[in-house]
């Protein structure tokens, strides 16, 4: 194992021994998501429909779901922690919205989640330690002009995360979520355009407003929502169950 990590004030070690699932794993979010989990200790079964490296799965569908546990139990033994990160994006008026794109952000980012919890509770739950950790959003609070599906799912994913928190407390699991602000991630890239068609605005304009809505002038980076995920996913976080963590520089504050 790396010592960078420890040296960068990272608790070397924290996850040694754990299996974790990640989906969305070849993702701009993903990819440093996976490297600080496996520098922390984790042995991590990377889940995309498409990438280098990763086990290729629709996490949208019941099939995909149960071949990535197991996938995992196969591998590995054991299966000890789920981080449901898979998302999609679709930007639309209301009056406008295609229905397939619903149904499509929907299985992605709700349905998903779910039948994911559902095909790895055996496994997580066969012992006290199981943790879940989904990516939810600014957007799980607030809501966003021409996103209807989008903040619609990550309202949804939230109360998903709650009620596996109820269910898996007296099993020893926890269930809990992190909602970044604004990273400067390639789905947030290639909605850019339709921002600057939506609200008239140019592309400057466009990445300035999602900058300008953190209290701190920056986006927020992906490594520094990793790191809360690996807390939430460690042994130091065994007494925090069906919270949301913001790390939004702020932003929920004003």
């Amino acid at each position: 194992m790396s010592t960078e990590g420890s040296q960068a004030g990272v608790r070397a070690g924290r996850l040694d021994g754990r299996v974790v699932i990640v989906t969305g794993a070849a993702g701009g979010f993903g990819v440093p998501l996976c490297d600080m989990l496996e520098r922390e200790g984790a042995t991590v079964v990377g889940v995309d429909r498409e990438g280098d490296g990763v086990l290729h799965a629709d996490v949208g569908s019941e099939a995909g779901n149960r071949s990535m546990v197991e996938t995992a139990l196969e591998r590995h033994g054991r299966l000890d922690g789920l981080v449901l990160n898979a998302g999609v994006q679709y930007l639309a008026p209301i009056d406008e919205h295609d229905e397939a794109q619903w149904d499509r952000l929907h299985d992605v980012m709700v349905k998903g989640p779910f039948l994911a919890i559902r095909a790895a509770w055996p496994a997580l739950t066969r012992a006290p330690g199981g943790r879940v950790v989904v990516t939810a959003s600014g957007s799980s609070f607030l809501g966003e002009a021409y996103k209807a599906a989008y903040v619609a799912a990550k309202h949804g994913v939230l109360g998903l995360m709650k009620v596996a928190a109820l269910e898996g407390a007296p099993l020893g699991l926890t269930a809990n979520a992190v909602a970044p602000a604004w990273m400067r991630t390639p789905m947030v890239e290639r909605q850019l355009e339709d921002q600057m068609r939506l609200h008239g605005k140019t592309r400057e304009e466009v990445v300035m407003g999602m900058v300008e809505r953190h209290p701190v002038d920056r986006f927020v980076e992906p490594e520094e929502v990793a790191h809360a995920v690996a807390f939430l996913l460690g042994p130091e976080a065994s007494g925090i169950n069906g919270v949301c963590l913001p790390v939004d520089l702020g932003t929920l504050v004003g």
